[in-house]
């Protein structure tokens, strides 16, 4: 099969600028003579396009399927429930049994359907081979209270230090009052070489009260970064990255702690840029990113293009954009994803023009590690 020129730009471009926090060695020498012979040899299921619309989010789950009046369900070992997408004839053959099914949902914030292109009867295996453990420096947020106004999330990584310990992490819970929410920031983190590399995240500030983590102590901000689940011993690529080669986790964390890790451990450095919206959208925003944060996504797939870092930011902005101020995703649905909607240093500049970042705040570096955002 052959693709479209700029199809194959758009692969090449997405693969360099849309790099993860989780990458542990960003080395881009493989994208520099990156062709459309490489393309091929990758064999990426996701540019061989079926003859309906391929939607965003790669999953692979085991669970029971049950036919219903509503239609056909998967109940996963983990106890979540999704709708399939299958065929009435499938569904029957399938009733009641385990089965291991390869499958999309539209996108992140919307997963409950999900577009069945695998299936088959799953029996494990006494020699089944166990995948090694997640790397520690990641877990999943979760929600513990949602209620009076305020939210409760656990799992939030922090220091107790001002320079946090190399591979050695702490964690803490965190109450949150979304309408003592401040400002937010959309932060670029860029690597080597940095015309063309960045991963992005959110920050929250509050007002006094409105961020408190388990002992009472009030950070500076809460960080919100979107990066590749990776499991020890494997490592982040652009490449791997357009594969499904691993999970992908919405990370919590305080701000002083990341950056610190950002500076001390990774020599890099941090950019933030204001997000301009009301305070109604910003705290409606607060809360729906900390929602997401917590919905489990085992069995989800990161994705250089569909699913990553930068785009997932946007997916969230246009849950409280009013609809004439929403950012497009696809250029065309479901086939094209828009390069300007999922590239960091493009998306920057994007949402710039539209109105929704302000100009650079300052830069986050070794000598400005103690600036406040305000």
């Amino acid at each position: 099969m052959r693709y479209p020129i700029y199809m194959l730009k758009t692969l090449f471009l997405t693969a360099a600028f849309a790099v993860p926090a989780a990458a542990q060695t960003q080395d881009f020498s493989a994208l520099q003579n990156f062709d459309a012979s490489q393309i091929q040899e990758v064999q990426l299921p996701d540019l061989q396009l079926p003859s309906d619309k391929s939607w965003g989010v790669n999953y692979i789950l085991k669970g029971v399927v049950s036919v219903t009046e509503a239609g056909p369900l998967l109940n996963t070992i983990d106890g979540r429930l999704f709708r399939l997408d299958l065929s009435a004839r499938k569904a029957a053959k399938f009733d009641g049994k385990t089965v291991l099914v390869e499958a999309q949902a539209k996108q992140a914030d919307d997963l409950a359907l999900l577009k069945v292109a695998e299936i088959s009867e799953y029996e494990p295996k006494a020699s089944e081979v166990v995948p090694a453990p997640y790397q520690p420096r990641r877990r999943t947020a979760t929600l513990l209270e949602n209620k009076d106004g305020r939210l409760v999330m656990g799992n939030v990584r922090m220091s107790s230090s001002k320079v946090p310990a190399v591979d050695s992490y702490e964690w803490t819970t965190m109450t949150i009052k979304p309408e003592l929410i401040k400002n937010i920031y959309f932060i670029k983190k860029p690597f080597k070489p940095e015309i063309v590399a960045a991963h992005s995240f959110f920050v929250f500030t509050f007002e006094k009260g409105g961020l408190t983590d388990a002992n009472g102590h009030e950070p500076m901000a809460l960080a919100l970064s979107i990066e590749g689940k990776t499991r020890v011993g494997q490592s982040f690529s652009p490449l791997t990255g357009l594969k499904r080669s691993f999970g992908i986790n919405w990370s919590l964390s305080t701000w002083e702690e990341y950056a610190a890790r950002t500076i001390h451990e990774e020599k890099g450095h941090l950019v933030p840029y204001p997000v301009r919206l009301s305070h109604a959208e910003k705290a409606a925003l607060l809360r729906e990113s900390m929602l997401q944060a917590a919905v489990d996504r085992e069995g989800e797939f990161y994705h250089t293009i569909k699913n990553n870092c930068t785009n997932n930011l946007l997916i969230l902005l246009n849950r409280v954009l009013p609809e004439g101020r929403r950012i497009k995703l696809w250029t065309i649905p479901y086939m094209v994803y828009n390069v300007k909607a999922t590239m960091p240093l493009m998306v920057i500049t994007n949402l710039q023009k539209k109105g929704i970042l302000g100009s650079e705040f300052t830069d986050i570096n070794a000598a400005t590690l103690n600036t406040v955002l305000p």
